[in-house]
């Protein structure tokens, strides 16, 4: 509405001159699906969560580490090694150490469970539909769906219909494992007859699987030894004579069973194997506070003692751990006195004895006001002789003088309720104060395991291969991870219009199988649907390079290849997003030509950057706009702006061809 001038004076405006600029989106931030060690965020899940990371260290904090994976070396008759068995099945957490070995950056994690569930192509293929929610992923990709046995095409066919339908971001397929040629031959074959024919404009396929050397830490307990055609176990101590080796053997041997027996237990008393013993007591303490509003003497007890039964079982579990811990002939083990230590400089005497002073204070009590902490004193007395009490037969006897805090709190207490409110806080904190100890029991185990693991390899040479034969075995990784870092890289340093190829990887030591040029020909054009396979190839004096740019449409002129396919996504969505504060603007020539000028200026700088083809910008692009050039009066009464945009994206120099021929002398 044009100002209305009412009083005398002077008047500014501000005219606007300039369209609005079109701000670039980013290219390569991937949504990584799959598996993870744990998926938690201050106590609330982040499974089926796509959750943002900025590194691994990140990463590591909201899903855990590596899964625990065993390797099967079989031995011959004279204990040479012969092959390495691995039985990997989850590959994202390796997935994203070559991604950001690579040159990734930030990129979405998409947790579907955790190590110890079984592998579900279902669950993999749901978390694509969460992905819709999000507009930053531009690169999809699940490492782990190779491990599927009826193989990774149908996730892999849903991810390139999800592509298609938001027409911002691309698919990177992996190819089932192979480590050698014919196995590769059958696993490209058969991903060309499964992956269809639909939207493959969308999706890039790398192969063969890559050797990493990717820093691993396996334990002895990760490693098999069996008699290669025979199938029976090869006992690591029959490979020395050295007495003291055989010790050490044993004193390992002897820690790697209290780890398990911790673990087990761990998990009985957490209720699950993918639970904490926080959740358990975290339940519990839901479970309390459910009834706690508007409950009775004996429904307030129903919920309290369960709190207490929890922490005098922790600490009854840690007691047998103490109570079966051997003396290692050469004082290898010692967990009896790191527990006493810890008994000595923590809190828990201190939150056991408050504890106790509530239970025998409450129990003292008149019958209708009376909440039991502990129904009877034989467990807590069994725990507390252990922790050190001896101040008396038991520690609930004599009963001592409450705190003051305490008959403070009961004196003004009228309700059950509100007496269990008070009971509660020494309970959680006696329970807090357990899961700390045990947490402190599982660390101290994992360290002797370590420690003694890590004197074996030093002392024993022949192990120290082996193990190096295991890591080996185990760092067969599928690309997608490490291509989604060479994606990220390029764009960064070049601009998303180069083709990611020509490129070395990183963390890598060659390509599973090596393909020859000749070999490439039937994987880089395919003459049947164009299913154009990416080969990573070994040069001499160069490294492991990416020696293939092509989407899985190969034959397509258009969308030939993967740099092609992205620019125009990187282009559509940021124009797109720069149009919107158009919607319901005027649709006459004046926004018409903020508009045109507006896309015209951010491809001139593209242009500029080298990402379209031609010697002057007209030559380069095009944008249309107007009645009579894109629209019709019908379109402009529906309130429709129609833009027309043509782009001479470069295209990579695939083939170089040399022509040479002899030239007649002339003097």
């Amino acid at each position: 509405m044009a100002t209305m001038y009412k009083t005398p004076g002077v008047y500014i405006e501000e005219i606007p001159q300039f369209p609005p600029s079109i701000a670039p989106v980013e290219t390569a931030i991937p949504a990584f699906i799959g598996y993870t060690e744990k998926a938690d965020l201050s106590g609330e899940s982040l499974a089926n969560k796509p959750t943002k990371i900025e590194s691994i260290a990140e990463y590591e904090l909201l899903f855990g580490g590596a899964p625990s994976q065993d390797v099967t070396l079989l031995l011959d008759t004279n204990n040479q090694f012969v092959r390495a068995e691995a039985t990997a099945k989850h590959y994202l957490y390796d997935s994203l150490r070559l991604f950001y070995a690579n040159g990734g950056g930030n990129c979405y994690i998409v947790s579907v469970g955790s190590y110890s569930d079984s592998l579900s192509s279902a669950d993999l293929e749901a978390a694509i539909d969460l992905l819709e929610q999000e507009d930053e992923p531009t690169i999809i990709l699940s490492p782990d769906v190779v491990s599927d046995t009826s193989g990774p095409y149908e996730f892999q066919k849903k991810a390139l219909a999800h592509c298609n339908k938001l027409m911002d971001r691309v698919t990177l397929c992996d190819l089932t494992r192979a480590v050698d040629s014919n196995a590769f031959e059958s696993s490209v074959a058969e991903f060309r007859e499964k992956i269809g024919i639909n939207h493959l404009k969308y999706g890039a396929a790398y192969g063969p699987w890559i050797r990493a050397n990717l820093p691993r830490t396996l334990l002895r307990r990760n490693v098999k030894l069996q008699r290669d055609g025979v199938g029976t176990s090869v006992q690591l101590s029959s490979l020395t004579a050295d007495a003291e080796l055989q010790s050490l053997i044993a004193d390992l041997i002897n820690v790697e069973n209290f780890v398990n027996e911790a673990l087990t237990k761990k998990n009985t008393l957490s209720g699950g194997a993918d639970k904490t013993l926080d959740d358990r007591l975290k339940g519990l303490l839901d479970a309390f506070n459910a009834a706690a509003s508007n409950a009775t003497a004996a429904q307030m007890q129903a919920v309290l003692q369960p709190i207490t039964d929890y922490m005098v079982g922790i600490v009854k579990e840690i007691k047998l751990r103490y109570d079966a811990a051997p003396v290692a002939a050469n004082n290898r083990f010692k967990l009896k006195e790191d527990i006493e230590k810890y008994i000595a400089g923590s809190n828990m005497k201190t939150a056991l004895a408050t504890l106790a002073n509530h239970h025998k204070f409450l129990n003292g009590l008149g019958a209708a006001d009376k909440i039991e902490l502990v129904k009877s004193g034989a467990d807590l007395d069994a725990v507390a002789g252990f922790l050190g009490f001896t101040d008396g037969a038991t520690l609930l006897t004599p009963p001592p003088a409450p705190p003051a805090e305490v008959t403070g709190a009961y004196a003004s207490a009228t309700t059950a309720n509100q007496r269990g409110k008070v009971a509660v806080v020494p309970a959680l904190a006696a329970a807090n104060e357990a899961i700390a100890f045990f947490r402190f029991l599982e660390a101290t185990q994992s360290n002797y395991e370590k420690t003694l693991n890590d004197a074996l390899l030093t002392a024993f040479g022949l192990y120290k291969d082996l193990v190096t034969k295991a890591a080996d075995a185990l760092n067969v990784l599928p690309p997608s991870g490490a291509i989604a870092g060479i994606y990220a890289a390029t764009d960064r340093d070049r601009g998303v219009w180069k083709a990611p190829a020509n490129i070395s990887l990183n963390a890598v030591v060659g390509p599973a199988v090596k393909i020859s040029q000749y070999e490439q020909e039937s994987y880089n054009v395919d003459a049947n649907a164009g299913k154009s396979i990416n080969i990573i190839r070994a040069f001499t004096g160069k490294g492991t390079l990416v020696w293939g740019a092509r989407t899985l449409a190969g034959n397509d002129n258009e969308w030939r290849y993967v740099s092609v396919r992205r620019f125009f996504n990187f282009a559509e969505e940021s124009i797109k997003k720069a149009t919107e504060p158009f919607v319901f603007e005027p649709n006459d020539a004046n926004t018409w030509v903020r508009v045109q000028a507006m896309i015209e200026n951010f491809l001139t700088v593209l242009w500029r950057q080298g990402a379209l083809q031609g010697i002057k910008p007209e030559h380069a692009f095009y944008v249309a706009v107007g009645l009579g050039k894109t629209m019709t009066a019908l379109d402009i009464l529906e309130g429709r702006m129609v833009i027309e945009i043509g782009m001479a994206v470069v295209r990579p120099a695939e083939f170089i061809v040399l022509k040479f021929s002899h030239k007649m002398a002339e003097s």
